[in-house]
């Protein structure tokens, strides 16, 4: 496929994003970026650009904080959960680097971690945690002192573990148990990678765990209340690039929000040293690259209508109009996480040929494209 097709066919599919929806679905912001970690080792094991771990270590080489709060995956007996630390070294950020796609709990795991570092701290966070922490810090000045810098992750939602546990099963061989795994690495939609304690390796598609993800299955209950896709909350956020004319690039890339005064002056001064390779772009760029799941995410109204079929109270707090394709999309996300919740439910995913899930999933994306 040519570049110029590919142009043709964005510019078909392309939505236009006027002010009030740049508002809703992307809050208040300084400046926005496509941008990459400047460091092909950083690069290396990133879901994305890197830009994430490239800037934090910009900020602890400079003495800006002491520590940084980040989470990462850990393998306890063959299952994969997620552990926040506090790390004071690059090597620390490369460990925790990856997306992480299993539920935390921020408040009881991360804040008492937070309170006892003593030193000056940037935090990575959710948006749902990102907003968690804000609350936190206006409750406590001594706890807003401490933070210096809060970066937040675009997020569609969280997964149980009941969902990644469904997959490492289907992909541990025979006699084995898993030591290390990865969910995202690589280019464009990445691979997902599995170590295991007889030398074997499992190397995969990421759509075989973002399948059952994007289809909503083991959704945590509680992102079907959230409308914040992008992190308003945070200093600066970070996301995934999904545009055709992205594809086909060498690097991948981060879109970087920059959304108060002092996260716009970090970021630069990131650039400035080199750590960081960036272009500014327009913000409706930033939208494009999250066409499907900006305004699927904002919609509560939708989840709150098609939730009453389903036993769900979901309360509307965005009070969107909503349109045939947009409730039918709810739907089918709130019908499939009640579904994984049933035993049955289970085994029926469990057992659900790939071209099945694919199918349902160009179904879904369908709606969502309208």
């Amino acid at each position: 496929m040519t570049t110029l097709s590919i142009e043709k066919i964005a510019g078909i599919l392309r939505k236009h994003w006027d002010p009030e929806k740049v508002q809703k679905y992307i809050g208040s912001y300084e400046r926005s970026w496509f941008a990459f970690a400047s460091s092909e080792s950083i690069r290396e094991g990133a879901a994305s650009g890197g830009v994430t771990t490239a800037l934090l270590a910009f900020l602890l080489k400079e003495k800006n904080i002491n520590g940084a709060l980040v989470c990462r995956s850990v393998v306890t007996d063959g299952k994969v959960r997620p552990e926040f630390f506090i790390t004071e070294s690059e090597k620390g950020l490369l460990d925790a680097q990856g997306s992480k796609y299993i539920a935390v709990d921020f408040i009881q795991d991360a804040l008492p971690l937070i309170r006892s570092f003593k030193g000056k701290l940037a935090v990575v966070a959710l948006p749902c945690d990102t907003t968690n922490i804000r609350r936190a810090c206006n409750n406590d000045p001594e706890l807003k002192k401490k933070i210096v810098m809060v970066l937040s992750l675009f997020c569609v939602h969280n997964s149980l573990p009941d969902l990644i546990d469904l997959v490492i099963h289907k992909l541990t061989p025979p006699d084995s148990i898993m030591t290390d795994f990865r969910f995202r690495q690589g280019h464009w939609r990445g691979r997902l990678r599995a170590d295991f304690d007889n030398g074997l390796k499992q190397d995969k598609p990421f759509s075989f765990f973002s399948d059952y993800q994007n289809l909503y299955f083991f959704c945590q209950q509680k992102c079907h209340h959230c409308s914040d896709h992008t992190g308003y909350n945070g200093d600066i956020s970070f996301g995934d690039i999904w545009l055709l004319s992205m594809k086909d690039n060498p690097i991948k890339h981060n879109a970087v929000i920059t959304r108060t005064p002092a996260g716009d002056s970090t970021f630069q001064r990131a650039l400035d040293a080199d750590m960081i390779t960036a272009k500014l772009v327009a913000i409706d760029e930033v939208c494009a690259g999250q066409t499907r799941s900006l305004p699927f995410h904002y919609n509560v109204s939708a989840r709150s209508k098609a939730g009453l079929l389903l036993g769900f109270k979901i309360k509307d707090t965005v009070h969107e109009k909503v349109r045939w394709n947009e409730f039918l999309g709810a739907w089918i996300a709130l019908f499939n996480e009640k579904l994984s919740r049933t035993v049955f439910g289970k085994k029926l995913i469990r057992m659900l040929p790939r071209i099945i899930l694919k199918f349902f999933l160009f179904v879904k994306k369908g709606l969502e494209s309208f």
